[in-house]
């Protein structure tokens, strides 16, 4: 169900939701890269701490913004095998967002390909 707010604030969750993801999965992969037995071990590790840093900032950033437009995202409930559910809350309204894990690892390489390639976002 979506709540009735302006397209730029629902996008705002989806930008803040599609950075929680992937902060997500690059946390996990850098314990990967830690494990792995690569020759060349510190730039891949220093690559994916870098992209980390910006995340972390522009989730910093977004939540700045959502406290200044009262709006609160909460963790990621699973709702089946193949979907999981994000809630929210603006202006007094309940909402939610239903994104089928494929769709949310695309959504989230072309992110991480955007971050790589250190074009601006948004």
């Amino acid at each position: 169900m979506k709540a009735p707010i302006p397209q730029h604030e629902e996008d705002l969750v989806h930008e803040y939701i599609m950075r929680t993801y992937l902060l997500d999965v690059l946390e996990s992969d850098i314990e990967t890269i830690k494990a792995a037995a690569f020759k060349l071990h510190d730039p891949y590790l220093h690559l994916v701490e870098d992209v980390l840093k910006k995340v972390r900032i522009d989730i910093r950033d977004m939540k700045v913004k959502m406290n200044e437009l009262k709006i609160k995202v909460y963790e990621q409930k699973e709702v089946n095998e193949d979907f999981v559910q994000y809630e929210y809350f603006a202006h007094g309204y309940q909402g939610h967002m239903r994104y089928w894990d494929a769709a949310l690892k695309m959504h989230g390489t072309k992110l991480l390909e955007k971050y790589f390639k250190g074009k601006p976002l948004q």
